[in-house]
């Protein structure tokens, strides 16, 4: 689907949910999808001849409104049946539908981490040697702490799971993997205050989380001077360097910069092509060039490109051969968790440096009249970059109703067709993103 169609598809789709809700929207449109725009007719692909005998009696009115909002008076819908919308309605009903399905089956399938599976490049390769250090047994004189930096998508959490799960193959037990989110927990807390006797290694991912958590931060102090007296390992991860966390106590701080730090740098797209070649061989899949491009155009986080390809890989399975590029809209509409955010904070650092506003009030919802089209402008290219869901996009925004981000993204998009200005300057900045 090209841009312009896929535009005016989601449009469509807003549109709908608002009018049908979620339940009826899901039961009949989901499997529909724009396949033509004339001067007087848009072309609704259908999956069945009973969805298109069903949605001209019953929601042709609602198709109708709907169409007219997004594309203006004067144009009808027509109806196809599609024998490709079809097949897809088909292979989603074999498909999870959560994500903890979809990972349940793709661990299944022998995808486990692993450090041996991480493609590094560059500078990426000593931190990778430093781990399988640690994974041997072997120690680096005098450290305890070892701290792993670098953006959303780099790879630490592919780091800490693959070094996770290697030693505890090894020797079960003896390695523990926590969320900075788990960590909080009283549970986790006691758990580390009875004994780290049977620790090696201790990992804990997203440290930057804890910057508002002084309590949390002097137990994590803690944790690392009883590790000192051990033969245990710290190993932590977050996005940024330790002297670069705001929130951090000066303590902490000193303890991470005293340690090992670790930077891990975002991979190229030379580099990202050869991580998925990997993978596809790990998923038992042939991937194909023209697949591979795709989710590289969709992309450039590791974990949010690696999971696109393991929908398509595990789809693959399911119909016994290699699904074309088109299917990746079908099995992966919406980049990465991780990736979104990388695309959220682009497209606000863009804008700001755009309009010269300051970031802050991209954020939230301001009464500053010269920050009210950049807001609008971030949200429409976070919108057009990764397909967010309208109720995540206004989070993201500090928006509660959906309404409001409904009205900020149908204003953009007029604006886009009444001003050739606009137009351009939104070509220009998704390409910055």
């Amino acid at each position: 689907m090209n841009t312009v169609y896929r535009e005016i598809n989601d449009g469509l789709r807003e549109e709908l949910l608002q009018a049908l809700g979620r339940h009826r929207f899901r039961l009949w449109f989901r499997d529909t999808a724009v396949v033509d725009v004339g001067e007087h007719a848009l072309t609704l692909a259908v999956p069945t001849d009973v969805h298109r005998t069903w949605l001209q009696y019953t929601y042709g009115d609602v198709l109708r409104d709907a169409c007219e909002r997004v594309l203006g008076e004067g144009v009808d819908v027509r109806l196809r049946v599609s024998q490709e919308q079809d097949a897809r309605r088909v292979l989603r009903e074999k498909l999870p539908h959560k994500p903890q399905d979809w990972d349940d089956l793709i661990e299944r399938r022998g995808a486990r981490p692993s450090l041996d599976t991480f493609v590094a490049g560059g500078s990426g390769r000593f931190p990778v040697m430093v781990l399988k250090q640690l994974r041997d047994g072997g120690a680096v004189r005098g450290a305890t702490t070892f701290y792993l930096h670098g953006a959303c998508g780099a790879g630490k959490t592919h780091l800490l799971r693959g070094l996770h799960a290697d030693v505890v193959r090894r020797r079960p037990g003896s390695a523990i993997y926590l969320t900075a989110r788990r960590f909080t927990e009283v549970d986790a807390l006691r758990a580390f205050e009875l004994d780290l006797t049977s620790r090696r290694l201790i990992l804990i991912d997203d440290v930057d989380e804890l910057a508002a958590r002084q309590a949390t931060q002097a137990a994590l102090v803690r944790l690392q001077e009883r590790c000192c007296g051990s033969d245990t390992r710290l190993v932590l991860a977050g996005r940024s360097h330790p002297s670069d966390i705001a929130g951090f106590s000066a303590r902490l701080r000193s303890r991470l910069l005293g340690g090992i730090v670790l930077g891990v740098g975002l991979p190229d797209r030379t580099l990202l092509g050869e991580i998925l070649k990997e993978r596809s061989l790990v998923m038992g899949a042939e991937l194909k060039p023209e697949v591979e491009t795709a989710i590289l155009d969709r992309t450039a986080s590791v974990r949010g490109a690696v999971e696109i390809l393991d929908r398509w890989a595990v789809a693959s399975g399911e119909v016994g051969r290699p699904l074309e590029a088109s299917w990746l809209e079908e099995l992966a509409p919406s980049v990465a968790a991780t990736a979104r955010e990388e695309v959220i904070r682009r497209a606000k650092e863009v804008v700001a440096a755009h309009f010269a506003v300051p970031r802050p009030l991209l954020d939230q919802p301001t009464k500053v009249r010269s920050a009210a089209f950049p807001r609008r402008m971030a949200m429409y290219l976070v919108y057009r970059a990764c397909a967010l869901p309208l109720t995540e996009l206004g989070t993201a925004f500090g928006l509660r109703s959906h309404s409001s981000v409904s009205r900020a993204i149908r204003e953009m998009r007029e604006l886009r067709t009444t001003d050739a200005g606009v137009e351009q300057l939104v070509d220009g900045l998704l390409a910055k993103i």
